[in-house]
């Protein structure tokens, strides 16, 4: 059960889940909104990224290693499916399934916890990189939200892709430890 729910985070699902909500906000006309939505994955990715090198040679606490890609990006991904669903559904069905998502994404830095894939900090600083850009991302979309959005198209690519790759792995964080063993990252 943890395993298949921690599947959900990783960047194998997320990316193109990511991939659809920029097609989503093109196909609604919302090119601005798109580019916010864009510069957001990207600032997430990065920091999450840039961070797992630099504290894999350079802890600044003893527990906090590798900051969880899974509750980062999961956080920006669901978290944006929420706000856009709260906002462009507006009745009571819709809140109700913005609720799920915000009570969704909490739940897979809570799996890799309990699969002792990651310390409580280092899940933390994953929700703090992911909070942060999710906020930014909010303040993008309110500003140039599509207008007569249509939710349909959106939830189905979501759901497609969401069961379609549930389960597929990517493995950046070997790739990103390679990198900081090359950039000889060692502060100990």
């Amino acid at each position: 059960m943890l395993l298949a729910l921690t599947q959900f985070g990783d960047a194998a699902v997320l990316l193109p889940l990511a991939a659809a909500v920029f097609l989503w906000l093109l196909y609604s006309r919302a090119a601005h909104a798109a580019a916010w939505w864009l510069l957001s994955v990207v600032l997430c990715g990065g920091l999450t990224a840039a961070s797992k090198i630099f504290f894999w040679g350079c802890p600044p606490i003893s527990d906090l290693h590798s900051p969880s890609g899974h509750t980062s990006i999961s956080t920006l991904v669901y978290g944006a499916t929420a706000l856009i669903t709260a906002t462009e559904g507006g009745d009571w069905p819709s809140r109700t399934a913005a609720a799920a998502a915000v009570c969704f994404f909490p739940t897979i830095g809570v799996s890799r916890l309990l699969l002792d894939a990651h310390t409580v900090p280092e899940v933390f600083s994953g929700w703090i990189i992911g909070s942060a850009s999710l906020a930014l991302f909010g303040q993008g979309y309110r500003r140039y939200r599509p207008q007569n959005a249509r939710l349909v198209p959106l939830f189905v690519g979501l759901a497609v892709l969401a069961s379609v790759l549930h389960g597929s792995e990517l493995h950046v964080e070997e790739l990103l430890h390679r990198i900081t063993r090359y950039l000889q990252i060692d502060c100990r």
